[in-house]
């Protein structure tokens, strides 16, 4: 468990807290876990939920040894337990619930994106606007933060993961790659430079239809929500132009797209 987040860069101060916890507790929730879902964590510190998802992070290494999927893909994989780590104030871990996804072999990094198998009953959804239905299976893609979303990047990570499912999931039979995310929302384009790398990755996209929800851009851009949309910060240029946008009475949202395979 140490050795796992020694190599995933997670803070010095972390691991020694890691190193004093009761490892024989923590290997028993690890197995409560996988057994009995994810629920259980809820309770507990953030220290220890760390520690649990550590653990069932270094056992599902057994199972991309069984496979014979590089050690690359592994510890890109699990180095999204560092970045969530830092969003805690590296006390921990809060987000327990993403992070089930990347232990339990239904999540992998392959470059610059992440992409997970996902059957889709989803029932928020939109289906007569999409290309599939209810129920079918899919890959959804996923951008981890922390790199420039840079255009070609993406495309590679895309083709990567076209030949890694094809390799290790034959079985797994799927049209479409699914995205949902601000990024993705179809009136960017009207504050954002038309050759940023969130437009450019807009266009690798097949836009389904897009809906004024918020919350995850106001996160992503800003951090939190202000009392007073003046009170926005204005730090970077995507900042200023979202600032701008919505001081003139428009709402940044969330869009579905798709990519066929």
């Amino acid at each position: 468990m140490l050795n796992l987040a020694q190599k995933i860069g997670l803070d010095d101060e972390l691991i020694k807290r890691l190193g004093k916890l009761d490892i024989s507790v923590i290997k028993s929730l690890a197995a409560r876990c996988a057994d009995e879902n994810f629920h259980i964590l809820k309770r507990y510190r953030y220290i220890v939920r760390l520690a649990v998802i550590l653990e069932l992070a270094v056992r599902i290494k057994e199972k991309y040894d069984a496979y014979g999927i590089e050690e690359k893909v592994y510890y890109d994989t699990m180095s999204d337990i560092r970045i969530w780590c830092d969003h805690c104030g590296n006390k921990g871990l809060k987000n327990y619930g993403w992070l089930k996804n990347h232990v339990s072999f239904e999540l992998f990094r392959l470059g610059r994106l992440q992409f997970q198998l996902y059957e889709c009953k989803n029932k928020t959804l939109l289906y007569n606007k999409l290309p599939f239905s209810y129920g079918e299976k899919l890959i959804y893609i996923h951008i981890p933060e922390g790199e420039k979303l840079e255009k070609e990047k993406c495309i590679s990570s895309i083709e990567e993961a076209d030949a890694f499912f094809k390799a290790f999931f034959p079985e797994y039979s799927y049209s479409w790659y699914f995205c949902e995310s601000w990024l993705l929302y179809d009136k960017n384009r009207d504050f954002m430079d038309e050759n940023s790398n969130i437009v450019n990755f807009m266009s690798l996209f097949e836009h389904c239809y897009s809906v004024k929800v918020d919350v995850q851009a106001i996160e992503r851009i800003f951090g939190k929500r202000a009392l007073s949309k003046r009170s926005y910060p204005e730090n970077t240029a995507l900042q200023k132009s979202a600032k701008k946008y919505i001081m003139q009475g428009n709402r940044l949202g969330i869009g579905v797209a798709v990519i066929r395979r």
